[in-house]
């Protein structure tokens, strides 16, 4: 009896070409060989209806014949069912089944053996105050990590040493493993232990780093911070990172923490502040000194100010740019100083008068 395609897929047979994958793709991880809850025979009636129901040519042949006419038997593939064009019309899914559940074996090409040979990257986290943060600075830290060795220069081998081919690879730093699954062999590449990837040994190993052609040293970094950088963001030294014997070194981030201000704070590129007058000044105005991050600076409070009014300081906020302290003021932020009415704790008998005599004016 005809095999119903469509209800082994749980499909409709009007169903879209984008239902029919959806479907499959559900169905495969549900019942793939290498999950706990995995059916074999399931897995491949699945994999045999999606070939047909997902190639429109086969799909017509099988809606009007209960059949598809395609190859010879040469062109069959495991369970019995042609796999002719899958490649071409399924990859993509196909591809994606093995990521998920054969985790990237090196049968197509595996991303290990595509990516450039180089040194780990490495990250820290420093602290710095909100004033550095603003105008930038300069830190130093002490970090360890691996470290080419000076002595052999990262061959490995003393200094009248030969180089040898490497006999457990062969000479091309790399060893092939080959495995078996259900859809066949897959080989992949990984670098040889023996010669860690060059392809050579010394006959006689370097004494001081013991042939590795590297070694844990500790090294003082210095970190340049960018005026305006912001609490959480990262500085990127690069080649900073881990060293190898032979290929670049990787990078190092460094995590930016700015530590709270007692008295600013930032929002965007202003810096915002509280200033804290009297009932007289808020009245009558005046001046009063201003601590800003620039130094003192005297502020002009203007006649019958408001609780919670500002005063705006231009140029005197956070640095657009990267400049640091030689960047114009118009390359900057605003202060913006709220001013909040501060009231006294205890009245006097005199300023109570004095009070009393203001209520009377309606004030």
């Amino acid at each position: 009896m005809p095999k119903d395609y469509y209800e082994i897929l749980g499909v409709k047979k009007g169903a879209s070409r984008e239902e029919i994958k959806r479907a499959y793709r559900k169905l495969a991880h549900e019942h793939h060989p290498d999950k706990k809850s995995g059916d074999e025979k399931k897995f491949k009636e699945i994999n045999e209806a999606y070939q047909i129901l997902g190639d429109e040519q086969k799909r017509q042949q099988y809606d009007r014949f209960g059949q598809t006419f395609s190859g010879g038997e040469g062109q069959r593939g495991f369970g019995g069912f042609d796999f002719s064009g899958f490649e071409e019309n399924f990859g993509a899914d196909f591809g994606d089944i093995f990521e998920d559940f054969l985790g990237g074996l090196g049968g197509f090409g595996s991303s290990r053996s595509r990516r450039q040979n180089r040194g780990s990257d490495m990250s820290l986290g420093i602290d710095i105050s909100f004033k550095e943060s603003v105008f930038g600075g300069r830190r130093s830290v002490i970090i360890e990590k691996s470290k080419k060795c000076e002595i052999c220069k990262g061959s490995g081998a003393e200094s009248d040493s030969q180089l040898k081919k490497c006999e457990t690879c062969g000479g091309v730093g790399t060893v092939r493993e080959t495995r078996r699954s259900l859809f066949g062999s897959f080989t992949s590449l990984s670098e040889c232990s023996h010669c860690r990837g060059r392809g050579e040994v010394p006959e006689k190993i370097c004494r001081h780093c013991r042939g590795a052609g590297i070694l844990k040293k500790q090294e003082t970094i210095d970190i340049d911070i960018p005026a305006g950088i912001r609490d959480g963001e990262a500085v990127k030294l690069t080649g900073l990172g881990e060293e190898i014997a032979k290929g670049p070194a990787g990078d190092l981030y460094v995590r930016i923490h700015v530590l709270p201000h007692h008295i600013f704070r930032r929002e965007g590129f202003d810096i915002l502040m509280d200033l804290y007058l009297p009932l007289t000044k808020m009245l009558l105005g005046g001046e009063e000194t201003v601590e800003t991050l620039d130094g003192k600076t005297l502020v002009a409070i203007p006649e019958l100010s408001k609780s919670g009014d500002f005063l705006r300081l231009r140029g005197k906020g956070v640095f657009k740019g990267r400049g640091g302290r030689s960047a114009s003021p118009a390359g900057r932020g605003d202060l913006l100083i709220r001013m909040l009415l501060k009231l006294p704790r205890k009245l006097s008998q005199e300023a109570k008068k004095l009070l009393s005599s203001l209520e009377k004016e309606g004030i």
